[in-house]
């Protein structure tokens, strides 16, 4: 693997932005939840849960990207640019549809989608309140993303990132302004992200429009060439990357409804665990989704035995990634746990989980190398739709109510039990990549 300069300069030039670009999305998050901590564990768990419905979009609008960046990575490859445009069409046909879904049940039932999550009546209203607001932000979420996946998969990581940071930036500032200055707490930090992903899309649409990057074309230009046998390709393989983004993004908010038995506290602190993950993971992810690009590219050009070195290759990379990653946050929990004003019982609770994804981090960094750098990207998608989804329903979420609602353990161990999903889909993704079962060339 080291001995392969071509491989280690090429993901290093498509994982390095990306790395950045995950920490910086991951850090939005973070900054939010260090933010708003300081409100309280109630508008902790109450920003935490409410954004499970925006969790839910953005997962299902990763599987709209995940299963077009499939056909753009190999139209790229063969260079094929309308391809490329049709693709972007059919996305943001399916973004708009979705936004409209999410945004509507945010808008006007938050208290009945807040109680699916928590018994805590403050909670309740906090959370409703937040996503009164924050629901307008969601098309605007949905289109940037359309558009930073477009870019990725034409070669162009730098761009996504440095509107990131932007969006970071302008968050941190506007949560400053609203949350502190005009005391508007946790509406405020609603105002502050819907404020910061209008800018975001603004300036990523702007420098498209500026740099005339090859996504670009005229409006008609990404619909006028979507037909009957682009849809007859695209569907079946779209299809279960979206089902599979939605079952898996049901089980993880059914997560939460079980964590609601163990009280307020418990659920806050798997908020600030869960948030620390995502900042931790970020250099497995990218050398996902950089591996998930080159194995793209390869089979769009034909080149079928360079796409699976790649995939050996890549899921090497992500084990040394997640050794670095866990290291670290071994060494920087205590830390990280102390930034929180939240009770002593939930700062234990959260330090002792931080711990626990330091270990687990090893194999859900693999699953997602395997699954959506991997597998998916060679069009093997209704696979990783049945490997996701029964992990997740029959393992992780009866195990969920099982250490919760039953037995009632505390919050880390059911947190623990949880991996088993993990665990189980190793054992299912692991053996078809080395298999080879998933190499298609798509466009042909």
């Amino acid at each position: 693997m080291f001995k392969d300069k071509a491989f280690l300069k090429r993901l290093s030039m498509l994982a390095i932005p990306i790395m950045f670009n995950e920490m910086l999305n991951s850090s939005v998050n973070l900054l939010d939840t260090f933010m708003i901590g300081k409100l309280g564990e109630a508008a902790v768990a109450a920003v935490g849960l409410a954004n499970q419905i925006f969790f839910l979009y953005i997962v299902i609008n990763f599987g709209i990207n995940s299963g077009s960046a499939i056909f753009m990575g190999q139209f790229n490859g063969a260079k094929d640019y309308k391809g490329i445009h049709k693709c972007l069409g059919t996305t943001f046909i399916l973004t708009l549809i979705t936004a409209i879904i999410f945004e509507s049940a945010a808008i006007f039932v938050p208290e009945t989608i807040m109680s699916l999550y928590s018994k805590d009546p403050k909670v309740i209203a906090l959370g409703s309140d937040y996503l009164r607001i924050v629901a307008y932000s969601y098309l605007l979420s949905g289109m940037s993303m359309m558009i930073n996946a477009g870019l990725k998969c034409t070669g162009n990581v730098v761009r996504p990132t440095i509107t990131t940071f932007i969006s970071l930036f302008c968050n941190f500032i506007f949560n400053l302004i609203f949350i502190f200055g005009f005391k508007m707490g946790v509406r405020g930090a609603a105002l502050a992200t819907l404020t910061a992903r209008f800018i975001e899309l603004s300036v990523i649409v702007l420098w498209i429009c500026i740099k005339k990057s090859v996504i670009l074309t005229s409006p008609a230009g990404y619909f006028k060439s979507i037909d009957k046998a682009f849809l007859a390709a695209f569907v079946p393989v779209v299809t279960p990357v979206i089902l599979n983004e939605l079952m898996w993004a049901f089980g993880m908010t059914i997560y939460n409804v079980a964590y609601k038995y163990s009280g307020t506290e418990a659920q806050a602190a798997v908020q600030i665990a869960g948030t620390v993950q995502n900042e931790f993971m970020v250099a497995g992810i990218a050398v996902g989704s950089a591996s998930g690009i080159m194995i793209a590219n390869a089979l769009g050009s034909g080149d079928k035995e360079r796409a699976i070195d790649y995939s050996r290759k890549s899921m090497a990379m992500s084990t040394l990634f997640s050794g670095v990653a866990a290291v670290l946050l071994v060494l920087l929990a205590k830390a990280i746990a102390g930034f929180f004003d939240v009770s002593d019982t939930a700062r234990n609770y959260a330090l002792i989980m931080m711990y626990i994804v330091a270990v687990g981090m090893f194999i859900k960094t693999l699953n997602y190398v395997t699954v959506v750098g991997i597998l998916r990207n060679g069009g093997d998608t209704r696979f990783c739709l049945i490997a996701d989804a029964a992990t997740v329903w029959f393992v992780g979420v009866p195990v969920a109510f099982l250490g919760s609602a039953i037995l009632h353990l505390p919050i880390y161990i059911t947190f623990t039990m949880v991996y088993l999903e993990e665990i189980t889909k190793l054992f299912l993704t692991v053996p078809r990549v080395l298999k080879n079962k998933w190499v298609n060339d798509l466009i042909k």
